[in-house]
């Protein structure tokens, strides 16, 4: 076992290791020369010359980063110094929200670069940081030539120091391998304008949504479920999608089926990609997830968006984000206190929580009291199905 290998299957020493490095950094910091097109926590400023040698060393980042370091590139830089540069190699290790808010920028990147290839490189295994199944997101966006897979590991710390080493030897020749970076934190105002700044281009004045990307004709699993939705939900109100699990925070809604009740109650109909609903009741339909994939789901959550009224009930998970691509009205369940959450945050989205977000807009905050959960855990809380049934009938019945 090497050193490296040693320290990320040994998360005290990782800590420890880290911790020193990061200090020593702070205390005697060296100057270092970056290639033009990247630098360790600051913007390449725009050249037409570089003074490395354009070796294979040139071609991607120079080392691991240190705790609190971020990482910008300024790929034009790359292009004007480097002849023979031939095309972009972006390397993903996230889950599959966290992609959908890349997707704004790898659409502006596209537009910038539209005679370089991109390819992608997608981390094979499921853990803390990484989902595979953004590979099969990315086979789907039109701005990707080619998409692969890596054995790859996460950092016990540092997630953007992921262990991406396969894929330095399986991009071409002459391709730059780019990790796709950005900063979550209190200080930032959004992850979508993070990653704008990262990739030095103009951070809009309104942050854009994901940008979803679908087959023309939809699969035959999607259209069995469209027609069995239209025959179900036929007369109701609307349909109201829930998804009230959280790889991220581990956290599955217990109350699934009072809350399904509940809203038919109401008149509605209710999808599901949560497990723990009432199965034989005539106006819910659990999607099997194993049957439809994610990006399929999706799909048919926007044709049905044509035909029904639709919304969404979710905890902070990946419908947040992929509601607001989809541009439905989303009861946001924050299930916990995360003081970064405007990171995430799209205007789509109604914030139910228990703790007040200075850094949302308050109109977009309601207010749950102490009567209207119990806790799940020491950091978790469980809304009451008649509160969440309550707060989605004022806020979208009006």
């Amino acid at each position: 076992m090497n050193w490296d290998s040693f320290i990320r299957k040994n998360r005290p020493v990782c800590v420890a290791y880290e911790s020193l490095r990061w200090g020593l950094h702070r205390l005697y910091p060296r100057r270092e020369q970056t290639p033009v097109w990247y630098g360790f926590d600051k913007r390449p400023q725009d050249t037409e010359r570089e003074t490395l040698p354009l070796n294979g060393q040139w071609h991607h980042i120079a080392r691991p980063l240190y705790r609190r370091e971020h990482i910008f590139y300024n790929l034009q830089n790359a292009l004007r110094v480097n002849p023979k540069l031939k095309g972009f190699a972006f390397v993903f290790f996230m889950g599959i929200g966290d992609y959908l808010y890349t997707t704004p920028v790898l659409e502006a990147l596209k537009k910038q670069f539209p005679q370089v290839p991109f390819y992608a490189y997608v981390g094979k295994d499921f853990d803390r940081n990484n989902s595979p199944l953004v590979g099969k997101l990315l086979e789907e966006n039109p701005h990707f030539e080619k998409v692969f897979y890596f054995k790859g590991a996460r950092h016990p710390l540092i997630w953007k120091n992921y262990d991406y080493s396969q894929v330095l030897q399986d991009a071409p020749q002459d391709f730059l391998v780019i990790p796709v970076y950005y900063d979550y934190g209190v200080h930032i105002a959004h992850r979508v304008a993070s990653l704008f700044e990262t990739f030095n281009l103009p951070v809009p004045a309104q942050i854009p949504a994901p940008k979803m990307y679908f087959p023309q004709e939809a699969a035959p699993v999607v259209k069995d479920y469209l027609t069995q939705v239209r025959a179900r939900a036929k007369g109701k109100k609307g349909l109201i999608f829930l998804q009230l699990d959280s790889r991220g925070s581990n956290y599955t809604y217990p109350h699934m089926k009072d809350l399904v009740e509940g809203l038919a109650r109401q008149g509605y109909f209710v999808l599901s990609v949560t497990k723990g609903g009432p199965l034989q009741h005539p106006d819910y339909l659990e999607i099997d997830i194993k049957k439809l994939a994610i990006n399929q789901t999706w799909q048919l959550l926007s044709l049905l968006k044509a035909e029904f009224a639709l919304y969404v009930i979710a905890v902070n998970s990946v419908f947040w984000a992929a509601s607001a691509g989809l541009d439905l009205p989303n009861l946001g369940l924050q299930h916990w206190i995360d003081k970064k959450v405007h990171n995430l945050w799209y205007p789509n989205i109604e914030v139910v929580t228990d703790y007040f977000y200075p850094l949302l807009p308050k109109e977009k905050q309601i207010s749950a009291p102490p009567e209207s959960y119990t806790r799940h855990n020491k950091k978790i809380i469980d809304y009451k199905p008649d509160w969440v049934i309550k707060w989605f009938t004022e806020t979208f019945e009006k």
